[in-house]
């Protein structure tokens, strides 16, 4: 069964500790800084432990044996620049130094390293076996003649009697002295080595679980605030579908009972089967419409949903759909349709010119319902999108009323009313049948929010006695 790797390997690689952390090129120069302060340290330490050992020299002056024994010190403490990367290494050189004349520095660097960044069970390892190693040495140092401890330099009355072992032993205070230095050295560099080696590792391993933790905490707030919308967009779902479902399915029965019941009357049919086809499309859209909320999907879709779209669903494709639908009701519309790249539209633009050019041909049938409608619509991905729908503006005595005369309008250069045209007629006094009094401005106010949304420039007012809706919306080549 394989072990999951330190915890601490993984906790380098959290965004929160890099930020944490000093750039990259001071901490390469802060480690060599200090692998240079220790390496020089290490051949000192470990050229006063090679006085320990009697086959070093000879007539009190080092022979060859000592000085190739030095000499093979410096690449071993060179070791100590891989401490980090390498921890082992160190570890092992420090080893043989240790069980060959009693240097443990290196020794315990590698163990102190090893603590912080090995596994749990490689450091129980070096613990015990750099433990063993260090007392033995210290043991065996104790056990030496004084004259061969390195820490007699500082006790015998002459340093030359270093290495001498005809020297006279020193007196017994100096003896226990330098036996008590050895001992604590021992003590201290131990300690060093494994309480600060197991504190940061274990410090290291804190943060490792509390940053594991915030990002954990962050995920469930996530989650919650996602249930939280799913459960508000069931609702609104629920609620569109249960107030406008029963309301269109009963206006599209209608409409198909009184085209079947108006097939005398070519004017009253055509105008039912209009509203059941506009009841039944807006079936469709409600469908989509409460699909999508629910399911959080709205905004999205594929090319190929793209490609099966169905007509009432927003679009550019489905302009001239929307167009004949709207003639349909017998409202006027000279539309000049131009559009290209439609394929390469953004999905945010494509729906955008849609519901711009729905509202406002909804916005002319309600409030100018016998007058004419201008559309121009001219998009492609180098040039962007161009939208002026224009109608004239009623006069307000006539608002509802539609012209008695075709023949005055053709004068006028325009073509005949429709006959198939419902004749809405004059409107009562309490505004029962103004649809004018129904708005509330909230169309127009979206077709700013959506051109704004697009990054396009919009007017909307009277121009040269026509109410206007003029949108420009910038190129779209190369937009995702």
């Amino acid at each position: 069964m394989s072990r999951q790797p330190f915890p601490q390997q993984r906790h380098q690689e959290l965004p929160g500790n890099r930020r944490r952390q000093l750039p990259r090129n001071v901490r390469i120069a802060v480690s060599i800084l200090v692998g240079a302060a220790l390496f020089f340290s290490g051949l000192i330490t470990s050229a006063m432990a090679l006085t320990a050992n009697q086959w070093a020299f000879a007539d009190e002056v080092i022979s060859n044996t000592g000085m190739v024994a030095f000499l093979l010190i410096v690449p071993m403490w060179a070791t100590v620049f891989l401490r980090q990367k390498w921890p082992w290494v160190p570890f092992i050189v420090g080893a043989l130094l240790t069980a060959g004349w009693g240097d443990a520095f290196l020794l315990l660097i590698g163990l102190f390293h090893l603590l912080i960044r090995a596994p749990k069970r490689q450091a129980i390892i070096a613990s015990a076996l750099g433990s063993v190693l260090v007392v033995a040495a210290t043991v065996r140092m104790c056990l030496a003649p004084a004259v061969l401890n390195p820490f007699a330099l500082f006790f015998l009355p002459d340093p030359a009697q270093m290495t001498d072992l005809d020297a006279p032993a020193p007196p017994a205070d100096s003896l226990l002295a330098i036996t008590l230095m050895t001992i604590v050295a021992a003590v201290i560099g131990l300690g060093i080595s494994l309480g600060v080696g197991v504190l940061l590792r274990r410090t290291r391993r804190m943060k490792t679980v509390e940053t594991i933790a915030a990002k954990q905490t962050q995920r469930n707030e996530s989650l919650t605030a996602e249930l939280a919308r799913q459960s508000e967009r069931e609702l609104l779902a629920r609620e569109l579908h249960d107030t406008l479902s029963h309301r269109l399915s009963v206006i599209s029965l209608h409409s198909g009972a009184l085209e079947v019941g108006s097939k005398d009357d070519d004017d009253v049919a055509s105008t039912a089967s209009a509203l059941r086809q506009e009841a039944h499309a807006s079936l469709e859209d409600l469908r989509h419409l409460v699909g999508g909320v629910r399911d959080g999907t709205l905004a999205q879709s594929s090319p190929q949903q793209e490609v099966s779209a169905p007509p009432s669903k927003a679009s550019l494709r489905s302009l001239p759909q929307l167009v004949a639908s709207v003639q349909a009701t017998g409202t006027l519309i000279r539309p000049s349709i131009i559009i290209q790249d439609a394929e390469t539209a953004p999905k945010v633009l494509d729906r955008g010119v849609y519901r711009i050019v729905q509202e406002s041909l909804t916005n002319a049938m309600k409030h100018a319902p016998s007058a004419p409608v201008t559309l121009e619509i001219t998009i492609s991905a180098d040039s962007g999108a161009r939208v002026v729908i224009s109608n004239p503006v009623p006069p307000a005595s006539n608002r509802f009323q539609p012209p008695k005369n075709s023949a005055a309008e053709a004068t006028a250069g325009l073509p005949p009313y429709p006959q198939s045209a419902p004749r809405v007629g004059s409107s009562p006094s309490d505004g029962q049948w103004s649809l004018s009094t129904s708005g509330s401005g909230a169309g127009l106010t979206g077709i700013r929010e959506r051109v704004t949304m697009l990054g396009g420039e919009v007017f909307i007012g009277v121009r040269d006695g026509s109410f206007v809706v003029d949108v420009t919306l910038p190129p779209f080549a190369g937009r995702s």
